[in-house]
């Protein structure tokens, strides 16, 4: 249903749209289907950054490079973007159009059958977290334990009742703390390597 939705909008000139809640369901075209893990894990880091960052109303973010372009409209709960290649070859005001409209769409569908539908949750078995720690261990070490005990308590994860999105919550506060012992880039390898494992 909410291929259609986003289908229609293609057809009226919105290269590739997408809708990606912060629970991690994501919807897109046919055209973009390659690019769903992609699209997911820069949603995940841009819901992460914003939650970091606080108080700070983002409503678009726009990345335009002379290969590919990409512009996103920021809901509370939801990312509204489009993505395309060759961006001198569109017209960026009238992209920018088409997705404000869809923003709007989406949000006024609220729950009706254009908007994207909550992800159920899925509940991780215990083993899942050893599986975390030992990960951590390649990286921190001696730090692991501390650490590890640290991000479960600041993020308030119930070990005894472990979700996905637990999970996710979890692996990005782990990377942030590591990368300040190991740096962020051996803390991006470990979040990447976790997120791995959660697939």
């Amino acid at each position: 249903m909410v291929e259609e939705f986003l289908n229609n909008y293609e057809e009226k000139g919105l290269p590739t749209p997408f809708i990606v809640e912060k629970s991690g369901n994501l919807d897109i075209t046919q055209s973009g289907e390659s690019l769903k893990k992609e699209i997911a894990q820069m949603a995940t880091i841009i819901f992460e950054t914003i939650g970091a960052v606080g108080d700070v109303k983002i409503d678009t973010i726009e990345m335009i490079g002379e290969e590919k372009g990409l512009v996103m409209e920021l809901q509370d709960e939801r990312i509204v973007g489009s993505l395309f290649s060759a961006p001198k070859e569109h017209n960026i005001e009238e992209i920018r159009e088409l997705l404000g409209k869809l923003k709007e769409a989406a949000g006024a569908a609220g729950e009706g059958a254009a908007a994207p539908r909550e992800k159920p949750k899925v509940k991780l078995e215990p083993g899942f977290l050893d599986q975390m720690k030992e990960i951590l261990k390649d990286y921190l070490g001696d730090f692991t334990e501390r650490i590890y005990k640290n991000q479960l308590k600041a993020q308030r994860i119930d070990v005894d009742e472990f979700y996905d999105d637990d999970a996710r919550r979890l692996i990005f506060a782990l990377g942030k703390a590591a990368g300040m012992i190991i740096g962020p880039s051996k803390g991006r390898e470990m979040t990447n390597k976790l997120l791995e494992i959660l697939k």
